[in-house]
């Protein structure tokens, strides 16, 4: 595409930032973002004047932000972005968060303690709506363009119910296990040293993961330097459950653990129907006196805070933070427009 008619098509896309159909705008934001770098200059030239249209300006800086990150945006764009989130967090009340990915969890209220623990520095103050995108957009980062997107930055929650969450890894933790022969090996050594040596310093360290897309879920707890607890479904279901159950854990089932459920359950009920299987279950469960099967959340809402089921209930103090990694200081911060 030569240079004249790239800027055409640039400018003709511009407009459609602010159309009013949705689809029209997100297929300009896709065509903007594979034109590429091109469109910066003019994307800039937008944010700087009158746009030809309502919305136009704010879809600018979604597509620059896709194609340059925070670390590419003029100084007068990143202000306005720090501005508007001190006037969010003013009236920011939890809400509950998808759950899909991994945390650790530390009782402190010692911000900068937990920053020097993950060795985290350059920390962003941010909504937990911010903190919960940025999550999963590095927990599901798989461009092969930018190798550092997924372990650059960590999302530092506020002090929630008196403990301090922090979404995602070490840099190096993630190099360990991405460059092992065996990473699911290297994954469970990885947590367990962590959540150890977490608790060395403040007294309890526990690490959760759920995933959103199948029946994975695992815990880790340690305390005073030792892991008293690691579980880990797949293991479990695979090997055997090795270790001590923990006291969080009575009243469940594990997820490993056969539900109890006799044979011919669903005789008669359209397995294609998802609303009578769950209703059958949920019966036959009833019936029966089967007790629920547990995650890591229902683990966490019992031993730490459950992310999940944040509200109005949760006493929060301070202010959640997006702070860099080792890879995040060399690299920068991964691209992407991030909601407020």
């Amino acid at each position: 595409m030569g240079e004249g008619l790239t800027a055409a098509s640039i400018e003709g896309l511009i407009p459609l930032l602010g159309d009013l159909d949705p689809g029209a705008r997100r297929s300009a934001v896709r065509a903007l973002q594979a034109i590429g770098t091109a469109a910066v200059p003019h994307l800039q030239r937008v944010r700087r004047r009158r746009a030809p249209g309502p919305r136009v300006r704010a879809g600018a800086l979604e597509v620059l932000a896709d194609l340059v990150g925070p670390d590419g945006l003029d100084s007068r764009d990143q202000e306005a972005w720090r501005r508007l989130t001190r006037i969010k967090l003013l009236a920011e009340t939890p809400d509950g968060m998808r759950l899909c990915g991994a945390w650790y969890a530390v009782p402190t209220a010692d911000q900068d303690a937990v920053l020097a623990a993950f060795e985290l520095g350059s920390p962003q103050p941010v909504t937990l709506r911010t903190g919960e995108a940025a999550w999963h957009r590095f927990r599901h980062s798989w461009d092969g363009a930018r190798p550092h997107a997924a372990c650059s930055r960590v999302f530092v929650s506020p002090v929630l119910d008196g403990w301090t969450l922090v979404f995602g890894h070490f840099s190096q933790d993630t190099h360990r296990i991405e460059n092992a022969d065996d990473r699911a090996d290297v994954f469970r050594l990885v947590v367990r040293q962590r959540c150890a040596e977490l608790s060395r310093r403040f007294g309890s360290a526990h690490w959760y993961g759920v995933s959103g897309g199948d029946d994975w879920t695992a815990w880790c707890i340690a305390e005073g330097g030792e892991v008293v607890r690691h579980y880990d479904a797949y293991d479990a279901g695979e090997s055997g459950d090795g270790g001590l159950p923990h006291p969080a854990e009575a009243g469940y089932l594990l997820p490993h653990q056969d539900k109890g459920l006799p044979r011919g359950a669903f005789e008669g009920v359209d397995v294609a129907d998802t609303d009578a299987v769950v209703a059958r279950y949920r019966q036959v469960k009833a019936d029966l006196r089967i007790p629920d099967t547990c995650r890591a959340d229902d683990i966490a809402a019992r031993l730490s805070v459950d992310p999940g089921a944040l509200g109005t209930h949760t006493r929060t103090s301070g202010h959640g933070v997006l702070a860099l990694t080792a890879c995040g200081r060399e690299h920068g911060h991964p691209v992407g427009a991030l909601p407020v």
